[in-house]
């Protein structure tokens, strides 16, 4: 079977390897799609934090945002063929930060297609059934919705650490694909007035076809998500906020450093809070998802199967306007997963 493997900083390889088999407290999961994000870009070419910081090493397969299939379902209470998703973040269960539920700072954690735990960017996935959801099987989402509930519940989680209540203004910063799901995210479960600043034209576009506008020169809020994770970005956002507001941010920057006006942050009484991954969240954004409340899978632009990432890649490093997500296709359904995962596994 086929993986792609990160070698280096702008290197990888379409590999063979092993058909894994899974240890106890494991499923073997056929991804079905797997999208392409702006952290694995930093993975590939070496600027992302965990990279610098030594937390991650090359070689290892990447693909954090999936929907699979399951193909053996080991010891686990779940069934072959059930559709599931997986978390990013995979605690030891046995630290302090586990036992309090924040499992996202655990000091022994390993991270989906980032440190510690295979990606989906593969034809066959071991993975831990403790971090895995089941997709309900009556839900009218599409696969290309439930392959985008990771990045969604980052946009949820970073919105929920403002502690915003119901029917206020936010303004996201940042058109990509956390911001666009974040403004999905407001709109349904905040009933939020969503106000954004976005950089790209094509970005503005598709966040005012969700009911977004730009936000006016002289606009102030009192909730600010960023998600640019530019200094163009922080400039807009802390221009816009009001005395004692909050902003919360999931961005990185791929900087060593950026410049945050530590002064007006004093002198306001503003709240700035750091949001990492989409800890404890899954169930309410599957739901949301599932409920088609909000539906992420509209983003997706292109696709290409496991053989041709490096033509993803390159259509990524283009940056066309008309590019939003990218998927890569393991397997083109469950139907054709169950087949392939036939000569290896008891389906």
């Amino acid at each position: 079977m086929k993986r792609i493997s990160i070698t280096g900083s702008g290197s990888y390889v379409f590999e063979e390897f092993d058909a894994p088999r899974p240890r106890s407290g494991q499923l073997i999961i056929a991804p079905l799609r797997c999208g392409i994000c702006a952290t694995d870009m930093e993975l590939l070419d070496g600027t992302m934090v965990y990279l610098r910081n030594g937390i991650a090493t090359w070689p290892f397969t990447p693909g954090h945002e999936w929907v699979g299939v399951v193909v053996d379902a080991g010891d686990s209470t779940f069934s072959v063929g059930d559709l599931v998703v997986g978390e990013c973040t995979i605690g030891c269960w046995d630290c302090p930060a586990c036992d309090s539920g924040n499992y996202h700072q655990c000091p022994n954690r390993r991270e989906t297609g980032l440190f510690g735990q295979g990606g989906a960017l593969a034809e066959f996935l071991a993975f831990p059934a403790r971090s895995t959801h089941l997709i309900p099987p009556s839900s009218p989402a599409t696969l290309e919705d439930f392959a985008l509930v990771e990045p969604t519940g980052i946009a949820y989680k970073g919105i929920q650490r403002l502690n915003m209540p119901k029917g206020q203004k936010i303004l996201i910063t940042g058109g990509g694909t956390i911001g666009y799901l974040a403004t999905g995210a407001a709109q349904a479960d905040w009933d939020a007035e969503v106000v954004f600043w976005a950089s790209r034209p094509a970005s503005c576009g598709r966040l005012e076809e969700l009911g977004a506008r730009p936000i006016g020169d002289s606009e102030k809020v009192d909730y600010i998500f960023d998600t640019a994770g530019t200094e163009k970005g922080f400039a807009a956002a802390f221009k816009h906020l009001n005395p004692r507001g909050r902003i919360s941010s999931v961005s990185f920057t791929g900087k060593e450093t950026i410049q945050i006006p530590i002064d007006e942050l004093v002198t306001n009484d503003w709240d700035f809070y750091g949001s990492l991954g989409s800890p404890n969240v899954w169930p309410e954004v599957i739901e949301l998802i599932s409920a088609g409340t909000t539906q992420p899978g509209k983003l997706l632009t292109d696709t290409f199967p496991l053989s041709e990432y490096s033509g993803a890649i390159e259509l990524i490093r283009a940056r066309k306007p008309e590019t939003a997500k990218v998927m890569i296709v393991p397997h083109p359904s469950k139907e054709a997963a169950l087949a392939a995962a036939s000569k290896f596994y008891d389906v």
